[in-house]
């Protein structure tokens, strides 16, 4: 019989191929300094179109959303004890960020994550309301004057800082462990405060409104409405995409490429949200046990992904950084996934916790609070 808790699960089973994506994409080149459009070409830049219009920028927030939609429902253990959680969350993340992958996104959910907590116990409104606001204020104030100022302008392009390239590639593509080393310390401490405005902004406001989702029971009201569930998602997916597609259309324009990173991208995690909720209570049993073995040791199958990650991309192993095209990275983590959910069936098989029991108990008889 499926439960709240093996639907989490099952959500958290499926998105993890969308964060190896995300994450494949930080492995393979220096995907943060370059401007794609310099970068790639051809055949090359056409498979980036197709990754990023389904994954770029929606991954984060949809995470954030399962995030919020986690938090409301173990609340029933106590904030205390989903404080602690947090704490070892965050630790993880900040040991892989540090040692493995620099990009990791695990310290900045758990610390927003943090602050979700202060919005567990008033209704469903609070939440609701608060996420709004802080979307509408980062569109209003952080967005839209970039792109109002930008737009049109000769200098509405995003030009890449070759230095920063090649420094990456070098660094990342040697064999120097304690160089890459530094190079990760260096990247996830260059802009702390940067970063947390960010944060606020983009992550906080998700996790919130998957808070109040869960205190909405969206399941409940999802799945006895078929068609309204169908028209969200349409709508809400729809609308991502199409505002996605600016970003192709503009041909990477500073303008186009905000619009469709702060809004297309968000909304577009909305409707896979809506989506992965829905399908976990209509999916049949088998499909259903497919995906929850992973998604109930994700934390122990992503560290598992970075370590084995690290030695394909990087110059301590095969070194195929900047060195495989987007379809052969796509290809890897396929695999890699598939090898994932093998390894929960096995996990599950021989009844092997994973790293989660050390700082969780069986979340399973945690109740859900109305």
């Amino acid at each position: 019989m499926k439960t709240e808790d093996s639907n989490i699960k099952f959500m958290l089973g499926i998105t993890f191929f969308l964060v190896l994506l995300m994450n494949g994409m930080y492995y393979m080149m220096p995907f943060d300094a370059i401007n794609i459009y310099e970068y790639l070409n051809g055949d090359e830049l056409r498979s980036y179109h197709l990754l990023n219009i389904f994954t770029g920028s929606a991954v984060l927030p949809l995470l954030a959303l399962l995030t919020g939609y986690m938090l409301n429902h173990y609340r029933g253990s106590g904030i205390g004890n989903i404080a602690k959680i947090l704490v070892a969350v965050f630790a993880i993340g900040t040991l892989q960020a540090v040692f493995i992958f620099a990009y990791d996104f695990l310290p900045g959910l758990a610390l927003m994550a943090f602050a979700g907590l202060l919005f567990l116990k008033p209704r469903w409104y609070v939440p609701m309301v608060s996420s709004i606001v802080l979307f509408g204020f980062h569109m209003a104030v952080n967005v839209l004057p970039d792109i109002l100022e930008n737009i049109g302008s000769p200098t509405d392009k995003i030009y890449s800082a070759i230095q920063t390239v090649n420094d990456h590639t070098s660094v990342f593509r040697s064999s120097d462990y304690f160089a890459i080393l530094s190079k990760n310390i260096e990247i996830f401490t260059g802009d702390i405060a940067g970063g947390m405005y960010t944060l606020v902004f983009t992550v906080l406001p998700w996790i919130l409104f998957g808070i109040a989702l869960g205190k909405l029971d969206i399941r409940t009201l999802l799945g006895s409405n078929q068609l309204l569930t169908i028209a969200m998602f349409i709508t809400l997916a729809g609308g991502g995409l199409a505002l996605k597609m600016i970003q192709v259309v503009t041909l990477g324009t500073y303008s186009g490429t905000l619009l469709a990173d702060n809004f297309g991208g968000p909304v577009l995690a909305l409707g896979y949200f809506i989506l992965l909720v829905y399908l976990a209570d209509v999916s049949p049993g088998k499909l259903h046990n497919l995906f929850v073995p992973l998604g109930r040791r994700s934390l122990t199958m992503y560290i598992f992904s970075n370590v084995f990650l690290i030695f394909i991309f990087y110059g301590i192993g095969f070194t195929a950084y900047s060195d495989v095209t987007i379809l052969t990275m796509v290809i890897i983590m396929t695999a890699l996934y598939a090898v994932l959910l093998g390894t929960g069936f096995l996990f599950q098989k021989f009844e092997i916790s994973g790293i989660e029991s050390l700082f969780t108990n069986n979340s399973d008889k945690f109740g859900k609070k109305s």
